[in-house]
């Protein structure tokens, strides 16, 4: 369940903290548009030759499409499908709440990673993006553009080879805004975020300083969405007091 009364932060930014839940799994919902999005992705970052198809599933079934590396486009490209099965939670205050309901993941690996390896050395990103696709309707909440996760509260490192311990969303890079969406045959919106590792000192600048602060630092260090699992913080400087 999610706590409805979020802490804000310094920086301006509501903390939610969620409890999990005692229930039996649900049956899933299956997406009617999973080929609509699929030819979106394919269009724009190229052929998916792999399916990671879950074979246990709650509440929604969720996917993971693999694009892999080309020449012009030279890293693996993983998205969701089945996340935007169902609505998520969006407060009703918000301005264009009704378009922010649906949403689906994607990731950006180095060519040089094992995709299809199943050691937790190479699996753990792939687990995350099943997690948090499943997130929101696990705990009636929702994820949108600048939404931080981190790996517990306090936040730990992912895996041992990483000081990255949290997750942001943000628009794909270099993808223009219209492509940033799906609008399927029912006219519903499906809106694409692209998972970016932080480290504690990163969202540490987000929750005291706020959006703007964390993009500027990510900016000026030449951060790209491409996960690099040993690159140093972009934050020289350690704000804790808030994990």
């Amino acid at each position: 369940m999610r706590d409805d009364k979020p802490i804000q932060s310094p920086g301006g930014s509501d903390i939610l903290r969620h409890q999990a839940q005692d229930r039996p799994i649900q049956f899933p919902t299956e997406s009617p548009h999973a080929t609509a999005i699929e030819d979106h992705f394919a269009r724009i970052f190229g052929q998916p030759e792999q399916v990671f198809h879950e074979i246990v599933s709650d509440i929604v079934h969720i996917d993971v499409h693999i694009i892999p590396p080309r020449p012009e486009r030279d890293c693996w490209t993983l998205f969701t499908t089945g996340m935007s099965a169902l609505p998520m939670t969006v407060p009703p205050h918000l301005e264009n709440h009704e378009n922010l309901a649906f949403a689906e993941l994607m990731l950006v690996l180095p060519p040089s990673w094992e995709v299809g390896n199943n050691a937790d050395k190479w699996f753990w990103p792939l687990s995350w993006l099943k997690k948090l696709a499943r997130l929101p309707h696990e705990y009636n909440t929702w994820l949108g553009p600048l939404h931080t996760i981190p790996n517990g509260d306090p936040a730990k490192p992912f895996a041992p080879e990483t000081k990255l311990c949290c997750w942001t969303l943000l628009p794909p890079v270099e993808v223009s805004a219209q492509d940033c969406t799906i609008t399927l045959a029912d006219q519903r919106i499906v809106n694409i975020y692209c998972l970016h590792a932080l480290h504690r000192e990163e969202m540490a600048l987000k929750l005291n300083k706020g959006v703007d602060a964390l993009l500027e630092a990510l900016d000026n260090a030449g951060v790209t969405e491409v996960l690099q699992i040993k690159r140093p913080p972009a934050v020289r400087t350690k704000l804790f007091g808030l994990f």
